[in-house]
């Protein structure tokens, strides 16, 4: 809270980077317990490969794939897009009609796959705090490519 620079204090300049860094610290507390959404770093790896030649100037290999950001908008659209994960891990169905009640009802007693989100023409997802122009982009191709037809 300063209006001015000539106002802003060594104490007020750590304040706000100590209120910034507990913010984050309570963002990746409340993913803990996420098994497939609990983090948007992929660290990357480096991998090293020797040449099978034993010539003393034989080439060697050395392979970095870089760290990179995958937000979280795009790893839930994602997971929703894709055919091959029959039930989604992080993302809870919940019951919306009668015939959908009787179908948890039963599931204790037999196999019952849940609905899964992408099979639905129409997705509405809820972003707390809203999104970006980008965010928007990037969920409308994702849409466009993995789930034609899909609003």
């Amino acid at each position: 809270g300063c209006d001015a620079s000539l106002n802003l204090t060594t104490q007020k300049a750590t304040d706000a980077v100590d209120g910034i860094f507990r913010s984050l610290r309570d963002i990746a507390r409340a993913r803990m317990h996420m098994k497939q959404f609990n983090s948007i770093h992929n660290p990357g790896s480096n991998t090293h490969q020797a040449s099978a030649s034993k010539q003393p100037y034989s080439q060697c290999v050395v392979l970095f794939v870089q760290a990179s950001y995958k937000p979280l908008l795009k790893q839930v659209v994602e997971e929703i897009c894709n055919p091959d994960h029959p039930d989604p891990v992080d993302i809870e169905h919940v019951s919306s009609g009668l015939t959908d009640l009787l179908k948890t009802g039963f599931s204790m007693f037999m196999k019952v796959n849940r609905p899964h989100p992408g099979d639905h023409p129409l997705l509405i997802i809820f972003m707390v705090g809203g999104v970006t122009v980008s965010e928007v982009k990037m969920v409308k191709d994702l849409v466009a490519t993995r789930k034609p037809g899909t609003q």
